[in-house]
């Protein structure tokens, strides 16, 4: 994995060696080593070596970057549109001019197949010149005093999108430089300016990131990159009072915490998912099944919009897990996430959450569970699991579990699967399969998720699409359009004209 030269020299300590990075931070202004002079390791999922270290910013450190982002975005946001949306297109640019070498990083730093990973960052590059483009058909509108009972036409109001300020944007491990992109890129169009968190597990692809906005042109002060764990930084930065919006992704504990710990700021969250599929007697077994299979174990089972568990009657469960079997088979092959053949399941994010897996299969498994297959782990990698005989009030159903484990849960009819799936405090995504479009319709239409999914996995795209999670899987709602509105507040200006 050879560094590219010049463009991503100063963000490293010194020269690229033996693969490992030692890696600055950005105060808004230049690339610097932490004063704290702590630093954290990131090891790589795939082979537990070293793929290199981030700093970790002292609280000092945090004030000033935050004291130049207010500095600097009120003059980002006078900025005219035009130039801005010229800045955000550049960064996609280098994005797509370093793919090789940051799909490279990409599997090496958070486990991700090649295909994976290479979709990321080309799935990246789009998605801000998405927003890019679309930035510039957000308007405001005017509105007359008198289309309201008992006021003539003696006031006008004209109202403006605002931007929020200086916007906090925090992305998970799972999808480090897209979950990050699509929240920096809108909150810079919409004239914020942006103190970027990212994940430490994550973080030094982050930094590439950073550095593709910074050689674009981003002015100084406007997005700075603050690298350590939660524990040393999270707290303070999200209840620091010059933060005036959070953008986060992340577990759905972690975004309670945060929200507790964040009180009248806006919040852009996605969070947990736990998601469940519903199998209809009339459904298309071979559809079916593959979706399934995709939605379950893509990235190992690492998604917020992984299935998680399938709900269906005794009659059809007995079709559904044969061929749900049959399909892994055909589509799955696990092992190490750098090698080719490597299909869906690689390595989880490291041997200590691949345990944490296996111990909450294992515990399914004594309160009556039945697995089906795998359930064990070589190092990282976690097998593909299916159990069996799941009943909702095990943990592998009422809780998120972050890798390749999918539970088969019966029920009597649709009735109790919809009553179980809206019990749960999960509501990003669920997935309907039914032949009968009609009867997915009226199905869809009583369950409490944010989305619902007929004859098809829960998933993320098309990003122009509205994107949300209600009850503990979210807050506000993502997008492209949705996500430009969100970093942007409304501002009535009245005039009032002489009587």
């Amino acid at each position: 994995m050879n560094m590219p030269a010049d463009f991503f020299n100063d963000i490293t300590v010194q020269p690229h060696t033996n693969d490992s990075l030692t890696c600055k931070y950005f105060d808004g202004k230049a690339w610097q080593v932490s004063k704290s002079g702590k630093t954290v390791s990131v090891m790589s999922p795939a082979d537990a070596s070293l793929v290199g270290t981030l700093q970790i910013v002292s609280h000092e450190e945090i004030d000033a970057a935050l004291m130049s982002a207010k500095k600097a975005q009120g003059v980002w946001e006078h900025m005219p549109l035009h130039a801005r949306v010229k800045i955000v297109h550049l960064a996609s640019d280098w994005i797509r001019q370093f793919e090789e070498y940051l799909t490279a990083l990409l599997m090496r730093e958070v486990g991700k197949t090649h295909d994976d990973a290479k979709s990321e960052i080309l799935r990246t590059a789009d998605l801000m010149d998405y927003f890019a483009d679309e930035a510039q058909s957000i308007k405001g509108e005017t509105l007359d005093s008198d289309n309201f009972p008992g006021f003539d036409k003696g006031r006008i109001a004209l109202i403006e999108r605002a931007a929020q300020g200086v916007v906090l944007c925090i992305a998970p491990f799972n999808y480090p430089i897209n979950l990050a992109a699509s929240k920096i890129a809108p909150a810079l169009l919409m004239g914020n300016a942006v103190v970027y968190k990212p994940p430490t597990q994550g973080g030094i692809i982050g930094v590439h990131l950073t550095q593709a906005f910074v050689k674009a042109g981003v002015p100084e002060g406007v997005i700075s990159c603050l690298t350590g764990g939660g524990a040393e930084i999270g707290d303070y930065l999200v209840s620091h009072p010059m933060v005036d919006m959070v953008a986060f992704t992340g577990s759905s504990d972690t975004g309670v915490a945060i929200a507790s710990k964040a009180p009248m700021k806006p919040l852009l969250f996605e969070c947990g998912g736990n998601n469940p599929s519903i199998v209809l007697p009339d459904a298309d077994l071979t559809l079916t099944a593959r979706e399934i299979v995709k939605g379950s174990f893509s990235y190992s089972g690492q998604r917020c919009t992984a299935i998680k568990y399938v709900l269906a009657t005794a009659e059809v469960m007995e079709k559904v897990i044969p061929a749900v079997e049959k399909t892994m088979d055909e589509l799955i092959h696990e092992g190490d996430s750098r090698s080719p053949e490597t299909k869906m399941v690689g390595p989880v994010v490291s041997e200590k959450v691949a345990q944490e897996i296996v111990d909450a299969v294992n515990e399914a498994k004594a309160e009556g569970a039945v697995v089906l297959r795998g359930g064990i782990r070589k190092g990282a990698v976690v097998s593909a699991t299916l159990l069996k005989n799941v009943t909702p009030s095990m943990n592998v159903v009422a809780k998120e579990i972050f890798g390749p484990v999918l539970s088969f849960v019966t029920v009597k009819d649709t009735a109790e699967a919809v009553s179980i799936v809206n019990a749960s405090t999960f509501g990003l995504q669920a997935s309907v399969f039914t032949r009968d479009e009609g009867t997915g319709l009226v199905v869809a239409g009583t369950l409490n998720t944010g989305t619902v999914q007929i004859n098809g996995s829960p998933q993320r795209g098309p990003d122009h699409f509205p994107f949300l999670g209600i009850k503990h899987s979210g807050v506000g709602v993502q997008g492209v359009r949705y996500s430009l509105e969100a970093m942007s507040r409304l501002r009535p200006i009245v005039i009032n004209k002489p009587s």
